[in-house]
């Protein structure tokens, strides 16, 4: 029975031995001596590998003056035709009365201006107004929040 016990002893501390041994031989890698390497050539004089250094260009160049090429004078049209869709108006809106959502777009245009408003329910209760309009020079809003 002691041998049975000394055997299993033996197992176990052969076992943790081995558990405890490292499992690899690891080495890190070394540190980098220098992260960035010091430019070849100095930042106060560039090098411009198509021209000549400063020093060796004539100083006497004149630059050319190039003109660009006229056009020929262009006649507007009579009038500019309408784009596709042109004039158009739509409304639309949805009131969810389970969930009490409520939110509509209104929005009309000529072709140059367009104009419209929305309205979205908020979750504080208050419903957020965008009243919008584009006449050519970009999108212009004013927000208001009613209660």
């Amino acid at each position: 029975m002691a041998h049975k016990v000394l055997s299993a002893a033996l197992v176990v501390v052969m076992a943790a031995a081995a558990a405890a041994a490292p499992q690899y031989s690891y080495e890190p890698p070394a540190a980098p001596s220098n992260l960035y390497e010091i430019p070849a050539q100095s930042v106060d004089q560039p090098v411009n590998e198509y021209l000549p250094p400063l020093e060796a260009q004539p100083q006497n160049i004149v630059p050319e003056v190039v003109t660009p090429p006229t056009r020929p004078p262009t006649t507007p049209t009579p009038s500019t035709p309408a784009m596709k869709g042109m004039p158009y108006d739509f409304e639309w809106g949805v009131q969810d009365g389970d969930s009490g959502n409520a939110f509509s777009h209104v929005e009309n245009s000529d072709g140059k201006t367009t104009q419209g408003e929305y309205r979205v329910l908020m979750a504080d209760g208050r419903t957020q107004v965008v009243k919008f309009f584009d006449n050519g020079g970009g999108f212009n809003a004013v927000v208001t929040y009613e209660k």
